[in-house]
């Protein structure tokens, strides 16, 4: 996933987990052209995108380079940190495409409008409540140029994969080595759900060694809700809006048409 914000005003990518972002996705590239390919569709040239949540320029960056003006909006000033140090190795071009605000995007209101804006990688589920989901519709439409469309996806929840069985249990998820700042990092993932509430709790130990020897470890929380099709759709008539595709691939085959779909791929206008 993507950066993220567990509750109002509450960051989740700190400075030790922004450090470790592109280390921790670098696996993650299957949905670039994806959105590259979503800008060129709904984007004339000369008009702008909206990436929300835009983290370390994972997907805004190759969005730019290809030629998009992109704005992007995240609200952890160490993401951020990270990506103005990534954009300044970028060409003088891509630089020049790209603005970034520190916001939360459930209170984002500039003075521009868009013919798309997206959020990518689950990040739509940091949102917990039908309420902050809701500021987030709000604040789509009121950045959204006349004809212009909001993107998003987010996992689809398979009961079966979610169920989980009493405490959850502790595996290893990532042992990579970090390349440019010279440690090998690991990192362990635990997960419980609360069906209550519809929110699932993923719980990372982080760890970080120099020659084989432990020097640093610390824990994090991540919380989100998980959100199945149907109640999506009724989620996206409440804010006012309708679903021009509702995709299960980043291939973009129908949802309801897709075997066993991963993911919720999401393309909405306001009504």
């Amino acid at each position: 996933m993507d950066r993220r914000t567990t509750a109002r005003g509450k960051i989740y990518y700190g400075e030790k987990e922004a450090a470790i972002y592109d280390l921790e996705n670098a696996w993650k590239t299957d949905d670039i052209e994806f959105w590259k390919n979503l800008a060129r569709e709904f984007t004339a040239p000369d008009e702008s995108a909206l990436e929300l949540a835009c983290g370390t320029l994972r997907v805004l960056l190759p969005v730019a380079e290809s030629g998009i003006p992109v704005t992007g909006v995240d609200l952890s000033p160490n993401m951020l940190e990270i990506a103005r140090k990534k954009l300044g190795r970028a060409s003088a071009e891509t630089q020049a495409r790209v603005t970034l605000i520190e916001s939360d995007m459930r209170a984002l209101r500039i003075d521009q409008t868009f013919k798309l804006i997206y959020l990518p990688f689950n990040t739509f589920l940091v949102l917990l409540t039908a309420a902050d989901q809701l500021a987030l519709f709000d604040t789509v439409r009121a950045h959204l140029a006349l004809g212009g469309v909001f993107a998003f996806d987010i996992f689809f929840p398979d009961i079966n994969r979610l169920k989980v069985e009493g405490v959850p249990g502790w595996a290893l998820e990532i042992d990579l080595a970090h390349p440019e700042l010279g440690f090998r990092f690991q990192r362990d993932m635990a997960r419980e759900l609360d069906p209550i509430h519809q929110k699932m709790t993923v719980h990372f130990r982080m760890r970080e060694y120099a020659d084989d020897v432990l020097t640093r470890e610390w824990a994090s929380d991540l919380e989100m809700t998980y959100i199945f099709p149907r109640e999506l759709e009724h989620l996206i008539a409440r804010a006012g809006f309708e679903i021009v595709h509702f995709w299960g691939e980043y291939d973009r085959t129908d949802f309801y048409a897709t075997r066993n779909p991963q993911k919720q791929l999401l393309v909405v206008r306001p009504q």
